[in-house]
């Protein structure tokens, strides 16, 4: 009986939580890469987050009379989404890697089979067989060679795909473009599979965090269902917390507990190196004046 009684609670308290997310507006979903998502789509989902978060944290400070709760539980709202889905991340940024060994192995093949004559005709010809994830990148390219020239839409491509190996991609093509020569075929066929093996890695380390998120879940749910039970049907034994200094000392267990959570959140992010491409106007401490054309700053 008592079981089923707990049960019943947290089935109450999960469809209030699910009731307050949909008179928000709040749609469940993946959060993304910070380094693929955009500031505004940042922000529009951290407030989406809160909108689920502050309701929740005042529901259980009011059910338990603890502050501390109240602040855990809301805590948990937002950080445990990430927790519970970290690969969707993981995942969209291998698919936007395969899609650019994809494009770079086509755009070689159009090279090196005399398809395209001209590397802006190569470029635009890849374009329109571009895989989803960077096709609205490519299809960018192509549409700024024109009105600002090769190199600057080279380098706002690099920019827009926002990785090292877009801006390998990139250079080899500036390179190109500012001294000629043959080759150029043979140099983006071996990056395309580079990024292959970059795509292999990425997917084992994938497939090895996936096993680590299920323990995650695990602890998460146990730790967060204890808590409930004993708040619930153990209130004589929770009943030093009630006091100023077992706030406080409940206060930094939930702080604790947050804080580890925070951590294994970002070790769950995908790792994307730094870019080396940069212009002149890009690097701190520079003034805000155009270089001159073609010059690019490698570091």
């Amino acid at each position: 009986m008592t079981l089923l009684i707990a049960v019943g609670g947290m089935l109450v308290l999960t469809g209030l939580a699910l009731g307050v997310a949909v008179l928000a507006g709040v749609q469940p979903q993946p959060r993304k890469a910070p380094a693929l998502t955009s500031a505004v789509e940042q922000r529009q989902l951290w407030r989406r987050e809160q909108l689920v978060a502050i309701p929740v944290g005042v529901a259980a400070m009011l059910a338990t009379g603890w502050v501390a709760a109240g602040l855990g539980a809301a805590a948990v709202v937002l950080i445990a989404p990430a927790m519970l889905h970290p690969s969707a991340a993981s995942k969209r940024h291998i698919a936007r890697l395969e899609a650019l060994a994809s494009w770079t192995r086509r755009l070689a093949d159009l090279l090196a089979s005399g398809a395209a004559q001209t590397m802006q005709d190569g470029l635009a010809r890849a374009a329109l067989t571009s895989p989803p994830p960077i096709g609205k990148e490519t299809g960018a390219l192509a549409s700024r060679m024109g009105p600002q020239g090769l190199e600057p839409a080279l380098r706002q491509f690099a920019k827009e795909i926002a990785d090292p190996v877009g801006d390998h991609v990139a250079m080899a093509l500036i390179v190109r473009a500012r001294h000629g020569g043959i080759g150029l075929a043979e140099v983006l066929s071996a990056l395309s599979l580079d990024v292959d093996e970059q795509v292999r890695m990425r997917r084992a380390i994938l497939s090895e965090q996936t096993k680590q998120v299920g323990n995650i879940r695990m602890i998460l749910g146990v730790t967060v269902l204890v808590w409930v039970l004993l708040a619930i049907f153990a209130r004589s034994y929770m009943a030093p917390y009630n006091t100023v200094a077992g706030q406080v000392a409940l206060g930094v267990i939930v702080a604790g507990f947050a804080l580890t959570l925070g951590w294994l959140r970002r070790l769950s992010r995908p790792v994307v190196g730094a870019r080396f491409l940069q212009d002149l106007v890009d690097l701190p401490g520079t003034a805000p004046q155009l270089p001159p054309t073609g010059q690019v700053v490698a570091r």
